[in-house]
């Protein structure tokens, strides 16, 4: 009888390994959007991490970019707004591509973001 086990404990355990596994993948998720892919130490196009004296600085528009990759934004910007050319050759056709499709893809980020599921998920595991 000593080798008997207690199913309704057994299921409990399992249940409750369950749901730490679940919250830790929720966990995970709200960890990769809000410190990854929406990190403020990094320039949001190429990735390079800020010095601290940049780190805390505020930064035109709603990217944080750095020298580089801001003077290559505002560029993109003059000409798709005048429908110019670029005096530099590789700001070609492909090039506009490239920053328009990463302005969509920052956009997506920060539509699901700002979805009421992803809400939802923050408040469930406790992310103020």
């Amino acid at each position: 009888m000593t080798k008997i086990i207690d199913i309704e404990q057994r299921l409990k355990l399992e249940q409750k390994k369950k749901v730490k596994i679940d919250r830790e993948k929720k966990l995970e998720v709200v960890r990769k959007f809000m410190q990854c892919k929406r990190c403020m130490a990094r320039c949001a196009m190429c990735g390079v991490q800020f010095d601290t004296k940049e780190l805390y600085k505020r930064h035109p528009g709603p990217h944080r970019l750095c020298t580089a990759c801001e003077e290559d934004y505002k560029e993109f910007q003059a000409i798709t707004e005048t429908g110019g050319d670029s005096p530099l050759y590789w700001h070609n056709r492909e090039w506009l591509v490239l920053w328009q499709a990463w302005l969509d893809y920052q956009k997506a980020i920060k539509d699901y973001t700002e979805s009421p599921e992803f809400i939802e998920l923050l408040r469930e595991v406790g992310w103020h």
